[in-house]
């Protein structure tokens, strides 16, 4: 999985990772962010040599589940905005020789999942 630096994920997600061996670096571990918005609480974990991505999203006030997620070939996370008002993840996921999924996840203000199927 190709996936910015932790740094700058830590600056998406406006937190600090939980992490399993913290001796060992981002790509090789498996990363928990937890973290919230005005309306949703999220945890995201990322596991880069697994090309793993899940998303867990609750309701704040309620804390019903808005939304689950778990992929298990993603090729890529990108950074598509980063700013203290919005931010939006994208993943490369299940590419093959004719098309790829192409999942944009806004995380700030208010959480919206865009998912579409895309020819090469």
């Amino acid at each position: 999985m190709e996936y910015p630096g932790e740094l700058n994920l830590i600056s998406v997600f406006e937190a600090l990772p939980e992490r399993n061996d913290e001796t060992d670096d981002l790509y090789n571990d498996k990363s928990t962010f937890s973290f919230e918005n005005k309306h949703e609480a999220f945890e995201v974990i990322i596991s880069p040599f697994y090309q793993k991505f899940s998303l867990s999203v609750k309701d704040k006030k309620t804390t019903n589940v808005l939304s689950y997620i778990e992929f298990h070939s993603v090729k890529k996370l990108e950074i598509v905005e980063d700013r203290k008002d919005s931010s939006i993840i994208r993943l490369i996921h299940g590419a093959s020789e004719r098309f790829e999924n192409i999942i944009e996840i806004t995380l700030k203000p208010k959480y919206k999942f865009i998912f579409r199927e895309q020819f090469r």
